[in-house]
């Protein structure tokens, strides 16, 4: 990576965040209607109610089992919305309900267990580390100061390094859970390792997801998308397909801001725009060729393997595609199914509620460039 670490730095830099308050600000389309939906969510509210905090978390197959995962959620996507209110109006009454999410979590939680502990820890757990590094690097006083404590930050900070990177790093298998690291577990698991090392500035950690990036057993990049452009997941359903091709994007969007030596955009001859353009191809209703010995690690276990691309979840379309269109768009890289995807619910919004914490949602707001070939025409 570079020499030094890039603040903000994770999903948005300082660039990209005045970006969206100029754009917002300028009251044109497709952003006013974007931002009017955004600040009318429950969780973009300087009035949100904290569902947590809890020491103890865990998600698990077993729904008796459950505990604190659907708080935790709400809780990390509003800590992420009121930080993005906060930049976009500049009212410190965002600013602080922000960082009253992630000082509760940050001094309370303590484990992340259950079955399914990894997705809980690295799902949630990257809207906070958004969160947090938004909040960490712009709510200073005239002269600079952090308005968020360093007790406050040291304590979020411990609690992202020893409750949440463990679950959502684990490649061994255990007795609770003996498939871990597969597929959107995995790619979760990457996005993840890859914000928190950013926040805590852990270049270990770095470096440790861009190695399992390409080289994990079930969560590599050529293993997850195919030189077609196919998911090892386009046979299962649409909605895991989407998880697993925006926590790629994610992950690429770190490594970007992060100025890595490596072009993860470019890599493998745009692999993840040709998984994007075979997933929304498909998504649109297009015939898509489809390798039936293409598939994700375990598939038996999930009903595999696959002999065609499934019709589960094909609609709504998650909100992952304006990332990486528009990193795509600024190098030339068409990727016309993609864009006609996108104008078909031009502004997104929030991620499908049982899948509340999933990415990074609302990418209209937040992503889209001015002078993109894509239309202003509110559809959705």
């Amino acid at each position: 990576m570079a020499a030094a670490w890039v603040h903000p730095g994770i999903l948005e830099t300082t660039a990209d965040l005045a970006r969206v308050k100029t754009l917002v600000a300028s009251g044109e389309e497709p952003w006013k209607t974007a931002y009017t939906r955004f600040a009318a969510d429950a969780r973009s509210s300087s009035t949100y109610t904290l569902q947590g905090p809890f020491a103890y978390v865990a998600r698990d197959t077993d729904v008796a089992l459950i505990v604190g995962n659907s708080q935790f959620a709400s809780d990390s996507v509003a800590a992420l919305q009121t930080s993005l209110m906060w930049i976009i109006t500049g009212d410190t009454v965002y600013a602080e309900k922000s960082l009253e999410i992630l000082n509760a979590w940050g001094s309370t939680l303590k484990v992340v267990n259950g079955t399914d502990a990894q997705l809980a820890a690295a799902l949630s757990g990257s809207n906070m580390v958004n969160a947090a590094e938004i909040m960490r690097y712009t709510y200073k006083t005239s002269a600079g100061v952090s308005l968020w404590s360093a007790e406050d930050i040291a304590a979020f900070s411990s609690m992202v390094t020893n409750v949440l990177v463990p679950p959502a790093s684990q490649t061994a298998p255990t007795a609770v859970q003996p498939y871990p690291f597969q597929a959107n577990w995995g790619t979760s698991g990457e996005k993840f390792m890859l914000a928190a090392s950013v926040f805590t500035e852990n270049r270990t950690l770095y470096e440790y997801a861009k190695y399992l990036m390409l080289n994990s057993s079930c969560a590599n990049l050529t293993g997850s998308i195919s030189s077609t452009g196919q998911s090892s997941e386009s046979g299962r359903d649409q909605g895991h397909t989407q998880l697993g091709l925006g926590n790629w994007a994610e992950a690429f969007t770190t490594l970007l801001n992060q100025n890595d030596p490596t072009d993860w955009f470019a890599y493998l001859d745009n692999r993840l725009a040709v998984g994007y353009e075979y997933t929304a191809k498909f998504m649109l209703n297009k015939t898509v060729p489809y390798d039936d010995s293409f598939y994700r690690c375990d598939a038996n276990l999930l009903g595999g393997p696959w002999t065609e691309p499934s019709p589960i979840d094909l609609w709504p379309a998650r909100p992952i595609y304006e990332l990486p269109y528009a990193i795509y768009y600024d190098r030339g890289v068409k990727m016309p199914y993609t864009q006609a995807l996108i104008e078909l619910y031009t502004p997104d919004g929030q991620s499908p509620a049982n899948s509340l914490s999933d990415g990074s949602a609302w990418q209209t707001l937040r992503f889209r460039r001015a002078g993109t070939n894509l239309t202003a025409t509110i559809t959705d």
